[in-house]
């Protein structure tokens, strides 16, 4: 590379001493021809068609000099915790400037109070920093205000803060405080009160509120979704006493617009995902090529294993009950030749909480092979043709409910039989099986090999979770309780489903594929940040 290097600075500077001689050229005979005013015609000509010539060389000249330049430049840095907090600045910042305000209006919110308490974690913490108090957002019709009656985390431009003296009540620091009494070595400390629960503490807040008269006041209280559920017992109580009966009376949850605020995509969150997603497919890619047939086990690059060759259901079902994800799954089993799994193990969530959720399947060769066999492929071909029946009826506006049935009827129309599971990894009596793979066996027992069976589970996706699940809209059979979210320009979801079809080679197994490639829906439709799933990767 080093060798490379310098043979392009080499070149390169041969290209400007050329260049510059050209130059010279050029401009001399440039010159003596405004000289010659009493040359024929024909000189003329000749004389221009020279110049001509000398221009296009300088521009080949010119390309040639940019290639080397290219050539030499080295490979931009890998990312740096510096970078990584500039990226997560901008994204906060965007959050709060472009995604706000359609999350607090579109749910006919005019105040959202977030509570927190210093030493009681956060759900928000990712999006809001290290927070302690009440922040604060009104809208006031032509923007939303900021506020902070506390310590406002990482949130910027705030509007309006509380007095010291607020803040010190509402902060972890106790029942009073001490200040120096005196400096040097006669220095010593008085002990200054104040009464948590003296009212008069709380009366700037209760003014700021009544001033602003919100109708709809949202707090981040849930008993749906955990991330919208991150105030106190205690602060709940507090909050209600401060405001008194009028306003409290105006509380509802925040889980609506807390929704709505985390799955608005910003452009540097997409970014994100996709950055995260590239990076984890290489990783994969790169474990699948060391896979030694042998020697590497399924637990070193994550595989679940859907067929082998060498191992009848009746050596894994005791051991391993085969589900509608994979058939079985053993860390410490040793991968052989004629194993079809989905695996690669990429980096998970580790870029500001972005995921991954790919799965690339792959094929270790029998001796004499040269591709998958027909039996296996003929699965997944089906398999992968539900990616284009159901891309088209995931859109913009669109609830996750709505979206769900039209791509059910879109794949019945096709002629596959919806299975829809309850994501159970619950077991049945005799524990050789989990609840969900018995339903596909139930859906396709007496159907031939030409019968395929579906369930789909498109979550939102994204840094949803935050470690606590699932939130936003998703086209999933058993998540009923957001089929009534609409789906979002940006919306990131893993497109994420399953076939399942009966195999001559299993008879009573069905054998199941698990298509999962995250992806976006935009108002263009449902657009590809990464490639989907197309191939089984051959391990030879």
């Amino acid at each position: 590379m080093r060798a490379c290097h310098r043979r392009n600075v080499y070149c390169h500077g041969l290209c400007l001493k050329l260049t510059a001689y050209l130059t010279e050229r050029f401009f001399t005979l440039a010159a003596n021809s405004r000289q010659e005013a009493k040359i024929d015609l024909k000189k003329k000509e000749n004389k221009e068609v020279t110049v001509m010539k000398f221009r296009i060389m300088l521009i080949l000249i010119s390309v040639m000099l940019t290639v080397p330049v290219a050539q030499a430049q080295e490979p931009l840095p890998q990312r740096t915790p510096e970078t990584d907090a500039e990226a997560l600045r901008l994204m906060r910042n965007d959050k709060f400037d472009l995604i706000l305000p359609g999350a607090m209006r579109n749910n006919n919110v005019d105040m959202w109070i977030h509570v927190t308490r210093r030493g009681d974690p956060d759900p928000l913490a990712l999006l809001f920093g290290s927070t302690y108090g009440y922040l604060v957002f009104t809208d006031l019709g032509d923007r939303i205000e900021r506020a902070v009656f506390g310590g406002e985390g990482a949130v910027e431009n705030i509007d309006i803060r509380s007095s010291a003296d607020f803040a010190r009540a509402i902060g972890p620091q106790g029942e009073g405080f001490r200040v120096s009494e005196e400096y040097g070595e006669e220095a010593g400390y008085i002990y200054v009160p104040y009464p948590r629960e003296d009212p008069n503490i709380y009366n700037e807040f209760r003014e700021f509120v009544a001033k602003r008269d919100p109708q709809s006041i949202a707090v981040n209280t849930s008993g749906w979704i955990v991330q919208s559920d991150g105030i106190s017992h205690s602060e709940y109580l507090r909050l209600i006493k401060i405001l008194g009966p009028d306003y409290s009376e105006r509380i509802v949850s925040a889980e609506a617009v807390i929704s709505d605020f985390v799955i608005g995509r910003t452009a540097r969150e997409v970014a994100a995902q996709v950055e995260v997603l590239a990076l984890a497919r290489q990783t994969a890619k790169q474990r699948l090529s060391q896979v030694v047939p042998g020697k590497t086990t399924a637990g070193e690059i994550g595989a679940r294993i859907y067929y082998s060759a060498v191992n009848a259901p009746d050596k894994t079902v005791e051991t391993s009950p085969p589900d509608v994800r994979w058939f079985f799954r053993d860390p410490d089993y040793v991968l052989q030749r004629g194993d079809l799994f989905a695996g690669g193990g990429g980096p998970g969530g580790n870029y500001m909480g972005f995921g991954v959720d790919t799965k690339i399947h792959a094929y270790i060769l029998r001796e004499g092979e040269t591709k998958v066999p027909d039996f296996l492929q003929r699965v997944f071909d089906k398999a992968i043709a539900g990616q284009w029946i159901m891309r088209d009826h995931m859109k913009v506006g669109m609830t996750a409910g709505e979206s769900l049935e039209a791509m059910v009827n879109a794949m019945e129309e096709a002629g596959y039989i919806y299975t829809p599971f309850v994501n159970s990894r619950g077991l049945t009596p005799d524990g050789k099986h989990t609840l969900d793979y018995l339903l596909v066996q139930k859906a396709l027992a007496g159907k031939g090999t030409d019968i395929a069976g579906f369930s789909i589970d498109n979550h939102s996706f994204g840094n949803v979770g935050m470690g606590n699940g699932v939130i936003g809209p998703s086209m999933s059979g058993f998540r009923p309780d957001t089929h009534h979210l609409k789906i979002q320009e940006n919306h990131l979801f893993a497109f994420e489903y399953m076939v399942h079809m009966n195999i001559a080679e299993r008879p009573g197994y069905p054998l199941c594929f698990n298509i999962s490639n995250p992806q976006i829906v935009t108002s263009r439709g449902v657009e590809f940040i990464q490639p989907p799933n197309e191939e089984i990767y051959l391990i030879h």
